[in-house]
């Protein structure tokens, strides 16, 4: 049916945007292999409007995972360990990338350090697999 259609649509969205997201917080780490995505990401740094599609769809995401999840998940709690890492992506991107340059040299507020965005890339890679691999696991 066509509501099993737009979940899996959803669901195919999510992997995508994790994985997006993961290839952003590894680019520094591995500067040559993932050239293209220091052009992205300085382009959404440098535009705002594409920033705000970017983490907008983001939290679209969040809100069909949550109400949509695949089923048998059950509604409501929907596909949560994507769910919530989707939201810690977006609000990051949000609030990271739509800093002046200036300001992102003050510590406060600096989540931008090195390992974290390393850990945060493997762990959104790990998110990925795992839903992919048991798109219908939930944890409750």
């Amino acid at each position: 049916g066509s509501g099993e259609e737009q979940m899996i649509q959803c669901y195919i969205l999510s992997i995508l945007y994790l994985l997006l997201s993961a290839l952003l917080f590894l680019q520094n780490r591995y500067r040559v292999q993932l050239s293209s995505f220091l052009r992205l990401s300085s382009f959404l740094r440098e535009n705002r409007k594409a920033l705000g599609i970017f983490v907008a769809s983001g939290f679209l995401l969040v809100f069909v995972l949550a109400l949509l999840p695949l089923s048998p998940g059950p509604m409501v709690l929907g596909d949560l360990i994507p769910l919530l890492m989707i939201t810690y992506d977006s609000l990051y991107f949000l609030i990271v990338f739509s800093r002046d340059e200036g300001e992102s040299r003050k510590d406060y507020l600096d989540i931008g350090k090195e390992s974290r965005k390393v850990f945060l890339g493997y762990l959104n890679i790990a998110v990925a697999v795992l839903h992919f691999i048991f798109p219908t696991f939930v944890l409750l």
